[in-house]
């Protein structure tokens, strides 16, 4: 997509004139008015500090790749290379889809009732185009119902090298400050406020009585 483009669409989301985004922005309004009219094309570094005083930010995309499998005996279905993330709420959204597997009268699946969440994925699965996979199904959430999901075995042969790919051990360090421990592909800490130390408990002063104990 055009810098320019995104730095005019950015702008409107936010309600602002050009004048206004200027002053947050460190940018001058005739140089904005340039960028948005594609007649300069701002540097990616200058993109990114226009989009966070926005509050946008610049990521990359993941393409997946898709392919299409005829097996005999069962309905053509996708396949991807990889598998994604979907933003909530959209993962735990009540879709409408008949049920051609089961041939049951069903026709909303609630994606934030497991159970149904694994009927829906499974229609996906086998009946859904990667748009409405891309669209619905979440890879985490995926993973988490893959051995439980009653799918054909020519289907999980096909999505074996996907769902193996995604389950590769990974080992983080938690505490690690700084660096990509501050983001994901869709969200990053763009501040973080921390609370006012409380003040120092005071301390009770006691007198000291020079006089020796009293004999019992």
């Amino acid at each position: 997509m055009d810098r320019s483009y995104l730095l005019g669409r950015a702008r409107r989301a936010r309600g602002l004139t050009q004048v206004q985004l200027a002053e947050i922005s460190g940018t001058s309004q005739a140089t904005l008015s340039a960028y948005e009219r594609g007649l300069k094309s701002p540097s990616l570094k200058v993109a990114a500090r226009i989009l966070q005083a926005l509050g946008f930010d610049l990521n990359l995309r993941v393409h997946v790749d898709w392919k299409e499998h005829h097996p005999p005996g069962i309905v053509a279905f996708w396949v991807p290379n990889i598998l994604w993330s979907v933003e909530t709420p959209d993962c735990f959204a009540t879709l409408g889809m008949y049920d051609d597997i089961g041939k049951t009268d069903k026709t909303e699946w609630d994606m934030r009732d497991r159970e149904q969440r694994k009927g829906a994925y499974a229609l996906l699965i086998r009946r859904g185009g990667p748009e409405q996979m891309l669209r619905w199904m979440d890879g985490a959430l995926l993973l988490d119902l893959w051995d439980e999901l009653d799918l054909p075995d020519l289907v999980r042969e096909a999505w074996k090298w996907t769902i193996r790919v995604a389950r590769e051990p990974v080992r983080a360090d938690i505490y690690e400050r700084g660096g990509e421990a501050t983001l994901t592909g869709s969200a990053w800490i763009r501040r973080r406020e921390h609370l006012p130390k409380p003040p120092p408990p005071k301390q009770r002063r006691t007198r000291f009585d020079p006089r020796p104990p009293e004999p019992d």
